[in-house]
């Protein structure tokens, strides 16, 4: 974990797991205390914990590889990214009801296929926090 310069607020946390959905319990995990430490309420630590498990199904569905996964808290917001090496062949997009879950659940996501990396990067802010 790294901590920020005396003066400001931001937790950096990294993850490498298995990909494999029984790792997923971790993943969220993470997910939520990351949330918790930004100042999200309840409802907001559970959207953001759901929207990272949605976005890490996908990258499971595509790769054999480790996912890496970053997470960032400052006060107010929390962003996570993820990323592995593709597996060969699979075309690196969400399905539609993945898509609409994660959409409904964060305040900005993206999900990338790029020369046979995928990644992804999700955020979700307090409510009146600063963007």
């Amino acid at each position: 974990m790294n901590r920020s310069p005396e003066g400001t607020f931001g937790d950096e946390l990294h993850l490498v797991v298995p990909p494999y959905a029984a790792y997923l319990r971790a993943v969220r995990l993470v997910a939520a205390d990351a949330a918790v430490r930004a100042g999200l309420d309840c409802e907001e630590v559970e959207d953001f914990r759901l929207a990272v498990d949605e976005l890490c199904q996908a990258l499971i569905r595509g790769t054999d590889h480790v996912i890496v996964l970053s997470f960032h808290s400052t006060d107010g917001n929390v962003n996570a990214r993820g990323a592995a090496r593709g597996r060969d062949g699979f075309a690196g997009n969400m399905n539609e009801l993945s898509e609409t879950i994660v959409a409904s659940l964060a305040d900005d996501y993206q999900f990338d296929c790029e020369g046979g990396d995928l990644a992804f990067s999700v955020s979700r802010r307090r409510a009146g926090a600063r963007r």
